[in-house]
């Protein structure tokens, strides 16, 4: 009878042990730097997302050109892939100051269409 009170006594230290070290492990977030929007101009912000771009590695094959004007950031150009075009718009997004993105990009190759193959028909 003198061992249940003792194994609890034991687990209770361990386990006030074990959730103090889980405490004392967990790293402070830093909140990412304010930045005043109001004195970010439009030549600044097509920089930032050229640059943005131009780091995407899905976006390596693939000319885009950014114009921003009050902070709406349209880009142009061809994409290869649908996934591309989609991508550009998620990475110009991305950039702090921007207020909207207008993906005006066209996909190569899609204005053609495969013809079907005709369907036999049997009489």
């Amino acid at each position: 009878m003198k061992r249940i009170p003792v194994v609890l006594a034991l687990l209770l230290c361990a386990t006030s042990v074990l959730w103090a070290q889980d405490k004392a492990e967990k790293p402070t977030k830093t909140k990412p730097e304010a930045v005043d929007c109001s004195t970010v101009d439009d030549a600044a912000l097509t920089a930032d997302v050229k640059s943005k771009l131009a780091a995407a590695p899905s976006l390596k094959d693939v000319a885009v050109n950014v114009a921003t004007t009050g902070g709406i950031v349209t880009l142009t150009g061809t994409a290869l892939k649908p996934t591309q075009k989609g991508t550009a718009s998620l990475v110009a997004k991305a950039v702090k100051c921007v207020k909207k993105v207008e993906n005006r990009m066209t996909i190569e190759g899609s204005g053609t269409k495969k013809s079907a193959k005709p369907k036999s028909s049997i009489n």
